[in-house]
């Protein structure tokens, strides 16, 4: 049976939380909404890692998959809008 929470698993909540909090501050604060865009994206990124490595149920991955491609989208998004 698999642990509820394996070691590392709470970092990565509270990084996810940082990023996906932070990404809309940043883009208020340097008004870019590129870089606010990427932050954000990470953070959806690495809640959807932790959401595919940690949940048993195919319907709770499935939620972290896409989790993954959405904010894989909207950090390359962020990236074409800081390149323009």
């Amino acid at each position: 049976m698999a642990t509820r929470n394996p070691p590392g698993m709470g970092i990565l909540r509270l990084a996810a939380a940082i990023l996906l909090i932070g990404g809309p501050v940043l883009g208020i604060i340097f008004r870019s909404w590129g870089l606010g865009s990427m932050v954000f994206g990470l953070g959806a990124i690495v809640l959807g890692i932790r959401q595919v490595r940690l949940r048993e149920h195919r319907s709770e991955r499935f939620i972290g998959v896409g989790l993954l491609l959405g904010g894989a989208f909207t950090a390359v998004e962020g990236l074409v809008r800081l390149l323009f």
